[in-house]
């Protein structure tokens, strides 16, 4: 077999693979072939928010001129410590007319010259105190649209040795720029602030997953249960989400049983 021959049957093969990977797939017990999220990029969540409607957050913030601002600076002299004590990341967003100055920490976020700290966050649940390690957490920016205020949400990523992690701290800052700034901490299992959606008069809602085990206790499913943010509360909106894990006890691939 010639190279050239080779070259295209390898490059048929992958082709194929990659097809074969995004195509729906007949699950045992079924009538009807469904898609498999998490197939291609490992983590289905991020395929199944990413497709729903009246999603607010895309991408981490970026400026006016489509370059990230993420970068890490301390300053001893200002916070007293050494950097790897006490890291800082600084962000500057362009944001309704303004380049405004945020800086994230471990226990809480600056916005210009307002300080929120998480633990005095409005909690959803049972959620804990949390932190976050600013060399692994990135800020998204939503601008002020119609009937709903700037937005900024605050995730953290696992960094290489927790790759695996399926419950990450989440933060909502709504309206920032205001005197009626509120902060919230989401539900972070299983989510991001890609699962923050909003309706087109301003109102927010995003999911509390819920895992579904089977009689000895092992994780087979997830039900996602959609709740808007009604002032100090969180309101359910009735719409809720049922998936079926592929390969239990695996969370991040999955069918979507219901909708």
């Amino acid at each position: 077999m010639s190279h050239e021959s080779r070259r295209r049957r390898s490059v048929s093969g992958r082709v194929l693979l990659l097809l074969a990977m995004m195509l729906p797939v007949l699950i045992p017990g079924t009538a009807i072939a469904r898609t498999i999220y998490g197939s291609a990029t490992g983590h289905g969540y991020a395929e199944l928010f990413a497709g729903q409607p009246g999603r607010v957050f895309t991408a981490p913030a970026y400026s006016e001129r489509g370059h990230s601002v993420r970068n890490i600076h301390v300053s001893k002299e200002e916070y007293g410590r050494e950097k790897i004590e006490d890291p800082r990341a600084r962000f500057q967003p362009y944001i309704d007319g303004h380049d405004v100055d945020v800086w994230l920490a471990y226990d809480g976020v600056t916005v210009g010259e307002r300080s929120f700290r998480f633990d005095d966050a409005r909690t959803f649940g049972e959620e804990t105190s949390a932190t976050h390690h600013p060399m692994y957490a990135d800020l998204h920016v939503a601008p002020r649209h119609g009937d709903r205020p700037a937005l900024f949400c605050i995730e953290s990523h696992p960094g290489d040795e927790d790759a695996g992690v399926s419950e990450i701290p989440l933060f909502l800052l709504v309206d920032p720029l205001s005197a009626r700034a509120r902060l919230y901490r989401l539900p972070g299992l299983f989510t991001s602030c890609a699962a923050v959606t909003a309706t087109p008069d301003g109102q927010l809602s995003f999911p509390a997953v819920q895992r579904v085990r089977d009689e000895n206790g092992q994780p087979i499913g997830a039900r996602l249960i959609d709740h808007r943010i009604d002032g100090e509360r969180f309101v359910e909106t009735g719409r809720l989400r049922t998936v079926r894990f592929v390969d239990p006890p695996d969370p991040f691939r999955f069918v979507v049983d219901s909708d």
